[in-house]
């Protein structure tokens, strides 16, 4: 791994729904095995919303849940998977 891959950390987009979640968990799985911090990149088009599976986890009607909400949310499974983990949101 060259130098300015070592600097740059494991990035994962995240829109609620249970496919990014578990993209989440790949990508703090592979920050950790590579020693990165992890990523969190909100994104999703703004006339769909995708996060049905956050929203129920969250206890909130999906059009309450915010950007914020989604990313923190991810933010937490991915501490609770790697507590080790560090990161950044975006």
């Amino acid at each position: 791994m060259s130098a300015i891959a070592k600097e740059l950390p494991v990035v994962v987009g995240v829109d609620g729904s249970e496919p990014s979640l578990r993209a989440v968990d790949w990508a703090s799985d592979e920050a950790v095995l590579r020693g990165l911090p992890l990523r969190l990149v909100y994104a999703s088009l703004w006339e769909r919303y995708e996060g049905d599976a956050l929203a129920a986890e969250l206890g909130k009607p999906p059009e309450e849940v915010s950007a914020d909400d989604i990313v923190e949310a991810a933010a937490r499974r991915a501490r609770s998977r790697h507590p080790e983990l560090t990161g950044q949101r975006a």
